[in-house]
């Protein structure tokens, strides 16, 4: 007789995200250590707390955002879901609000600026000293500026720094990922002139949200569409032989 194996585990519950905790209150819930800010002469990430960032967010929130990613967030409610159940309760998951300081603040607002997108770190494995830079969102106001190089170098050198004796710099982690949907041509491009190299095509990596167009798959295996993705690694060598100073030149571009 086979012996009975035994499997306690359970899908983590969906939990409705709000925009209600307070700051002070707020868990991030990273495996990892999580400044209070990063920031440029023109550019400030801070973690993204819902209760200060996320109606400031939407508000410049477009459908075009979400069109190569593999998330849908046509409400409020549903971005408010995705960053409770897929960023804050997952340990290895961390979104910063990226802010433009050039931008005149909101006088009702505790943000100096104006919030450009999201960015963050997804898959980190602390013991392997790796992790993904993602979600990328910069919006539409603010693309084809300094925002998203800024923000971009500002996440690889706290990844890819050394800790230094003062507990700052970065984690020195050896590798930084980022994946990207093959048609989404200026993600790919982005990662490219901030040195990311390419590796090779990742297929079928993602399910895509009802309805949204992709690789079509034999119904036995689920309904909605399938995505491939274009995989680019920054590599702790690559960051020492000329690309910290090839991401401070991007950094400083006008």
């Amino acid at each position: 007789m086979a012996p009975a194996f035994r499997n306690s585990y359970k899908a983590p519950e969906h939990v409705p995200g709000n925009d209600t905790e307070p700051p002070e209150s707020y868990d991030i819930n990273c495996n990892i250590p999580i400044p209070s800010k990063l920031e440029t002469d023109r550019v400030l990430l801070v973690p993204f707390v819902p209760s200060l960032h996320a109606k400031a967010y939407y508000e410049s929130w477009t459908p075009d955002v979400d069109k190569y990613l593999p998330i849908s967030t046509p409400t409020y409610q549903s971005f408010l879901d995705f960053v409770e159940n897929m960023i804050k309760r997952s340990p290895n998951s961390v979104g910063f609000a990226i802010i433009d300081k050039t931008r005149p603040a909101d006088p009702n607002s505790k943000i100096p600026g104006r919030v450009a997108g999201i960015i963050g770190y997804l898959n980190i494995v602390p013991s392997n000293f790796t992790l993904e830079i993602g979600p990328v969102i910069v919006l539409p106001a603010f693309q084809k500026t300094f925002v998203a190089s800024n923000a971009i170098g500002l996440m690889l050198k706290y990844a890819l720094d050394v800790p230094n004796e003062e507990g700052t710099g970065g984690l020195g982690y050896r590798r930084v990922a980022w994946t990207a949907n093959p048609f989404n041509v200026a993600s790919v491009n982005a990662a490219e002139k901030m040195g990311f190299k390419r590796e090779g095509l990742i297929r079928y990596s993602w399910v895509l949200p009802e309805g949204r167009p992709g690789k079509e798959v034999d119904k036995r295996r689920g309904e909605r569409n399938g995505r491939d993705s274009v995989l680019l690694s920054f590599c702790w060598d690559d960051w020492e032989n000329g690309g910290r100073e090839l991401v401070e030149e991007k950094i400083k571009r006008v």
